[in-house]
């Protein structure tokens, strides 16, 4: 046993006892089975919290990372390698990574705050700034968004956080605006009840918010009237479809007169 451990303490490998080596390997082992430990613990416990799954898996990574990061600086310093050094050289590192990546660390903290704050969750309908879509997913970098016309936008969270934020989906009713002209030879009150009548005919316009409608303008050859028609969020593109559709029937059936520009030659 003695020349077992004689001869382990005197064999080098690039300068490294074959003792310490086997020292090293086992104590990496070890640390590696107890990170294990942490992180089922962690996890365990975490499964009894009502933590969002997305931000339950950056803080999954980040202690996956930091564990690696000191099982790392323990198995390197047990070859040896003096650890202060080598925290004072990471440091440095550190400093002049985290320059280069402002942009990235800028997006990763605001897509905790918007997993944190919850100002637009997945499959809430949303205008975020002057874009406007279905919220798919939000990641650490981007909140992606499904646009009405199927094209899918990916948004850096550090614009999304800075802009205004309109969520459509939280009371589930959006309000559709139409701004509709007619005639100066119809009378206010008989349009208005078309349009009234009109928005009523689509099936999924609310029946227990009554439709408002108003004179909004005389122009140089029309009056136009503004008409307001509520509906449930999920049924925002039927009723929009099917309210522009209704009231050319409407004021077909009631002998109300669409006014255009004419051109006379």
């Amino acid at each position: 046993m003695e020349g077992i451990i004689s001869a382990l303490s005197e064999t080098t490998i690039w300068g490294v006892t074959l003792g310490r080596i086997l020292g090293t390997v086992l104590l990496f082992v070890l640390l590696v089975a107890l990170k294990r430990v942490v992180l089922k613990l962690y996890r365990k416990a975490m499964d009894k919290t009502k933590v969002d799954p997305s931000v339950r898996s950056f803080i999954d990574a980040s202690i996956n990372v930091v564990l690696w990061t000191i099982i790392i600086l323990f198995t390197i310093n047990q070859l040896g390698v003096t650890i202060t050094s080598m925290v004072a050289g990471v440091a440095v590192v550190g400093a002049a990574l985290s320059l280069s990546i402002q942009s990235i660390l800028e997006n990763i903290f605001a897509g905790i705050t918007l997993l944190g704050t919850k100002p637009a969750e997945v499959g809430e309908f949303v205008k975020i700034g002057e874009l406007s879509g279905s919220v798919k997913k939000i990641t650490l970098f981007y909140t992606i968004l499904i646009a009405p016309d199927g094209s899918t936008l990916y948004m850096p969270n550090s614009t999304v956080i800075s802009s205004e934020i309109v969520n459509y989906s939280d009371l589930d009713q959006r309000r559709l605006e139409f701004t509709i002209g007619a005639s100066y030879g119809d009378e206010p009150d008989k349009v208005m009840a078309a349009l009234v009548k009109a928005s009523k005919l689509v099936p999924t316009s609310l029946k227990d918010k009554e439709p408002i409608v108003m004179v909004s303008d005389y122009g140089s050859s029309s009056i136009e009237y503004t008409l307001y028609v509520f509906c449930r969020a999920n049924d925002f593109i039927d009723t929009k479809k099917g309210v522009m559709r209704q009231i050319f029937y409407t004021f077909k059936e009631e002998g109300i007169t669409f006014t255009y520009n004419h051109m006379n030659i």
